[in-house]
């Protein structure tokens, strides 16, 4: 049976983003956040295959940069560890938190780890500047993206590396989905990074056409010429969604399908083509017992190449053919593409894209394509159902549940496709007077970091009820060391005082036994205050203390975005 499948937790990196708010805020702002790639970034560029000045990319600000204490790992292993390894551990750890899960609740757990990978930039830079070292062997392998996460976290599930190039993510969330629906396991962890170290695979694609000469390129634009690349990465956490509701987890949105393919040889050894994308879509679309006109909106590949994109649109229009008329705003499916805000993550790229949809479906708005004004006119587009999002367009909830649709394409031919629908309404939290909220961190520029990040989340348009959140800081999270505790009647109030913490202020909290001792560093039950149970909450996660890592103890120039 088709199941459907909940995402529970997510969370997400990219160029100046850590938290899911931060995404949103990039997103709504139609921000395009790119830099020129510093000199020995990418290790071993050559600046004869790419264009005259240096390569444009979205960039993550230290790629070197790793909590490594948090994890239990040795300096020396954190140095030898690729930072892709590095980074999925944090997406991991953050996603189980933003679940309102506490990760050490869950050792032993049978959780499936599927992780979508593409290069190994940090192993090619390695062996290119001729070092070796025995924390390399796993350090340096494909397979401990995911292996690494099990192994931390203790999981006992599948714990696997898929690759299918730019469609690996989406590829791994398929294989996630299948193994859920057959009860193979009760929960599973989809995720990929992507980080830039070497030069090799830049310089191949600039001399195959592939990457922007100019750094310009916007998806659907009259301009387009290829794609720009991006680092970060993305992660969900997934449940049955029948099982998610009866336990009480947060739902972000509702996966209806999720389905891989193959062109064979319809778009060449590296590029697909318009009939395998309307199979694809239709085959995801009857899984799910709808038709492709059930979408509203359309999280293209949108990569911005000059076929790529016109074949992915006039695929779309073809799908969309003789169905009634498509359920997004004004009777269109509007098509959007992540790529204009933080290039192509390659690897990656179809999670991101998950994410964006997912935040969507959540705020019930469109944001524009950055940096487009105007869509090429030679896009196959003039008397279709097909819209190009040039503006921000709203897309409120209705009495039908609203649908997004997400596409993959791997440089050598798989594909894939994401059906999503927005999660069911929340019921209404009991009230229970005043609230005691529990914050807790490394250290107070943590903590302080910690209540940013909350504020931020209250205040994205969407945010969580206070019951919600008081129940999941209290008693799904590992408690650390530097402790605050805020104790409030409503949101208002627990924005001034979160506001204070950001601040490095120290709000004054009630007497009481149970507050006093959870300060003092010990454990305690919270439930007993509790008369009934709320639902838990999506909240970001614990801030990491990073330090620098990295094999030769010289590590690529850092970025920064204004």
């Amino acid at each position: 049976m088709n199941e459907p499948i909940a995402i529970i937790g997510m969370s997400v990196r990219a160029a100046g983003v850590e938290t899911l708010a931060e995404l949103w805020d990039l997103l709504s702002r139609a921000e395009r956040r790119f830099t020129s790639v510093p000199e020995d970034r990418w290790y071993g560029l050559d600046p004869g295959t790419g264009p005259e000045n240096p390569p444009t990319a979205s960039l993550l600000e230290r790629i070197d940069m790793f909590d490594a204490r948090f994890f239990g790992i040795s300096p020396r292993m954190a140095a030898w560890m690729d930072p892709q390894h590095r980074i999925m551990l944090e997406l991991a750890y953050h996603a189980v938190e933003n679940a309102g899960l506490d990760p050490d609740q869950l050792d032993g757990a049978q959780v499936g780890v599927f992780v979508g990978s593409f290069m190994s930039d940090y192993r090619e830079r390695i062996n290119a500047k001729g070092r070796a070292d025995s924390a390399a062997f796993p350090g340096a392998m494909t397979a401990f993206s995911a292996n690494r996460v099990s192994y931390q976290f203790g999981w006992t599930g599948p714990s696997m590396v898929i690759d299918s190039a730019c469609s690996s993510s989406l590829s791994a969330l398929g294989i996630a989905v299948q193994g859920l629906r057959r009860d193979e396991y009760p929960m599973a962890l989809v995720g990929t990074p992507s980080v830039i170290s070497n030069g090799f695979y830049a310089n191949t694609a600039f001399r195959g056409g592939a990457l922007s000469p100019t750094g310009e390129s916007v998806p659907f634009g009259p301009d387009r010429d290829g794609y720009i690349r991006g680092e970060g990465g993305a992660c969900v956490l997934l449940k049955r969604l029948d099982r998610a509701l009866a336990d009480g987890d947060p739902v972000h949105a509702v996966i209806r399908g999720a389905e891989s393919a193959h062109n064979a040889r319809g778009g060449g050894l590296t590029g697909t083509d318009s009939d395998s994308q309307v199979l694809l879509m239709r085959k995801t679309a009857a899984a799910a017992g709808c038709a492709v006109g059930a979408l509203g909106y359309l999280e293209a590949h949108g990569s911005g190449t000059p076929s790529g994109d016109a074949v992915e649109v006039a695929a779309l229009a073809e799908a969309l053919a003789g169905s009634t008329a498509p359920a997004g705003p004004g009777g269109k499916v509007w098509v959007g593409s992540i790529k204009a805000n933080i290039g192509h993550l390659e690897a990656a790229s179809g999670l991101m894209g998950v994410v964006k949809a997912v935040l969507v479906l959540k705020y019930g708005r469109i944001p524009r394509i950055a940096g487009l004004t105007e869509a090429d006119h030679k896009l196959p587009i003039e008397g279709t159902d097909v819209a190009i999002s040039v503006e921000e367009v709203p897309w409120p909830r209705g009495e039908v549940a609203r649908m997004a649709g997400v596409n993959s394409f791997g440089l050598g031919g798989g594909i894939s496709h994401v059906l999503l629908e927005e999660a069911p309404e929340s019921t209404v939290d009991p009230e229970q007077g005043r609230y005691v909220v529990p914050l807790s961190a490394q250290d107070e520029e943590c903590l302080a970091r910690l209540a940013a990040n909350l504020l931020a989340e209250l205040d994205g348009g969407a945010p969580p009820s206070l019951p919600s959140l008081a129940w999941t800081l209290q008693t799904s999270r590992h408690a650390h060391a530097s402790r605050s505790v805020l104790v409030v009647d409503d949101l208002a109030e627990l924005r001034q005082l979160l506001d204070e913490v950001a601040s490095g202020k120290s709000p004054s909290t009630v007497d009481s036994p149970l507050v006093q001792a959870w300060l003092r560093g010990d454990s305690v039950d919270w439930t007993s205050s509790w008369d009934t149970r709320p639902a838990r909450a999506n909240l970001p996660g614990s801030p990491f203390r990073r330090r620098s890592h990295w094999f030769d103890k010289q590590p690529p120039a850092p970025v920064s975005y204004s």
